[in-house]
């Protein structure tokens, strides 16, 4: 097995400690070059000993872990995050593929997320896109006003605003997405993962095969469970068991 170089960023010296003695004693695949406990500290260890993987600590004071990849144009080493906190960038995280380490975690599950590294690894080409830099741009959508979302493809990235999205319908472990101008597109990602990412941002799963997005939705027609008029002239259908939930989020708009 290939050797790994690796440096872990972590404000709080037990948790380093705790991760390179795990790492030393399991992982033998592994070195580790440094640990470091802020985000400046970590810029500079990067640009000098340009390891191959990066564990990345998300709450750190004054920056946290995703300040640190957005100093870089192209980022050239992979990460796996480490957090204490499940909260909304574990959307963004979960929605592109990378893994990450909720602590305490287990031997088992740091194993898990360094045999997905390697996986990744063999399978990088020079011209696919870096999962991180599609999740550099997906944790946007919380924070612009304009939101943007992007959708990996087998030619690259589409960048689509979200309120261009009018539904997303599952096709087993594909999604299609249908758009405002009636285009459509094929996305190799499950529905659930498009669920987790867009829920905050006023999409709706009214059924296990559609998520609407509320605000490009014209009417409900009542029934068992009933069914949602889209601006595509689309009919969702309702599910029984969904559509308490989804009249009360839908009387918001």
């Amino acid at each position: 097995m290939n050797e790994i170089k690796a440096i872990i960023v972590d404000d709080e010296q037990h948790c380093i400690d705790a991760l390179r003695a795990m790492l030393e004693k399991k992982c033998p695949e592994v070195t580790v070059l440094a640990g470091v406990h802020s985000v400046e500290e970590a810029r500079q260890t990067i640009d000098v000993l340009q390891p191959d993987l990066v564990f990345l600590d998300v709450e750190m004071p004054h920056q946290n872990g995703f300040e640190l990849l957005k100093h870089y144009d192209r980022i050239s080493f992979d990460v796996i995050f480490t957090t204490a906190y499940e909260q909304y960038a574990l959307k963004a995280i979960k929605f592109n593929a990378l893994d990450y380490l909720l602590k305490p975690f287990s031997v088992q599950e740091l194993q898990d997320a360094l045999r997905k590294f390697q996986e990744r690894r063999q399978q990088k080409s020079d011209s696919a896109i870096a999962p991180l830099e599609v999740f550099l741009q997906n944790m946007k959508i919380l924070q612009q006003t304009n939101k943007k979302i992007a959708l990996p493809t087998i030619n690259g990235l589409v960048f689509m605003p979200v309120q261009s999205i009018v539904r997303c319908e599952s096709t087993g472990n594909y999604t299609r997405i249908f758009f405002t101008d009636k285009k459509q597109l094929l996305v190799s990602k499950p529905l659930k993962e498009f669920e987790e990412l867009l829920t905050d941002v006023d999409f709706f799963r009214v059924h296990n095969s559609h998520l609407i997005n509320l605000q490009q939705m014209e009417s409900y027609i009542q029934g068992e469970g009933g069914f949602a008029l889209m601006s595509d002239g689309a009919q969702v259908e309702v599910s029984r068991r969904r559509k308490a939930e989804f009249l009360k989020k839908a009387m918001q708009f």
